[in-house]
């Protein structure tokens, strides 16, 4: 079975140090078919990556690594970009004018709640009405993200219990459950889910959705999920893929999607590349 990494960063991401050459070589040791580079693009100033992403130097790198690992290696020139419904039409303009072989959505964020402290644990565990306006903001932001039509997955659902685990249960309540079902419905219809695989080697592992969700994404008609590890070191790409499988096949799929199953048909991966002839890792 061949498998894609297709969340992967690089050092064109403002959270990541590692070269595109130093990822794609971790791949091919482990022998993935691919990888695809989604490294951050943010809109708003409170993001520590916001205006970071440099397009042209970014895709320069990419059509260098291209050339150099073709017949090897299969890349893809992707985003992860974090979705706003408030400036939903910036997004789509920058996304019009700028050509990815995959673009992946995430929401990072679920206010009043602030889901990357972990000292929010027990505003989260002690105020249940901030609590569960965070899961409603967090879901509400996921479906519009998905209605949107302009991401071919959907990341790290269910993020804000990376590193808070002391959220209400959603499933079996009377208001959360139906904004997750609303979610996931959105995502069914128009775009895909994500196995995220950073949280597997935490303490407490985590699949990012779990797998109770999962498996109700697959009830409603769900297209299989594609794996990613969210690496933003060498040692992370491919990172807890077994488990990852493992966790699908709990919710009954049977494999990862390829990258076949979500690389846009007018990406850069199909233009050809001019004067790549010799290439060599700088």
């Amino acid at each position: 079975m061949t498998v894609s990494d297709l969340h992967v960063h690089s050092s064109a991401s403002c959270d990541c140090d590692a070269s595109i050459w130093e990822m794609c070589d971790a791949a091919v040791q482990l022998g993935l078919e691919a990888v695809a580079f989604t490294d951050h693009l943010e809109f708003k100033p409170e993001d520590p990556c916001y205006k970071r992403f440099d397009y042209a130097k970014a895709l320069y790198t990419f059509e260098k690594a291209r050339s150099y690992y073709d017949g090897t290696l299969e890349i893809l020139f992707g985003v992860e970009v974090t979705y706003w419904s408030d400036i939903e039409e910036e997004i789509r303009d920058y996304l019009r004018d700028h050509q990815f072989d995959i673009v992946i959505g995430a929401i990072h964020y679920a206010p009043p709640v602030d889901i990357w402290s972990p000292a929010d644990a027990e505003y989260v565990k002690n105020d249940h009405l901030a609590a569960r306006r965070a899961l409603k903001t967090y879901f509400s932001q996921v479906e519009k993200l998905a209605k949107s039509r302009l991401f071919d997955a959907v990341a790290h659902f269910g993020i804000y219990q990376r590193y808070i685990r002391t959220w209400p249960p959603v499933i079996g309540d009377s208001e959360l459950e139906p904004c997750l079902m609303s979610a996931l419905d959105a995502i069914v219809r128009y775009s895909r889910l994500e196995l995220n695989a950073a949280t597997l080697h935490m303490p407490v592992p985590l699949p990012l959705p779990s797998v109770e969700v999962m498996k109700i994404y697959k009830e409603m008609g769900g297209l299989t999920p594609i794996y990613g590890s969210d690496a933003h070191t060498p040692s992370k790409v491919g990172k807890d893929l077994g488990i990852a499988l493992d966790v699908i096949k709990q919710a009954g799929f049977g494999e990862f999607a390829s990258w076949r199953d979500v690389v846009r048909p007018n990406g850069p991966r199909l233009k050809k590349v001019s004067g790549d002839e010799g290439v060599s890792i700088p």
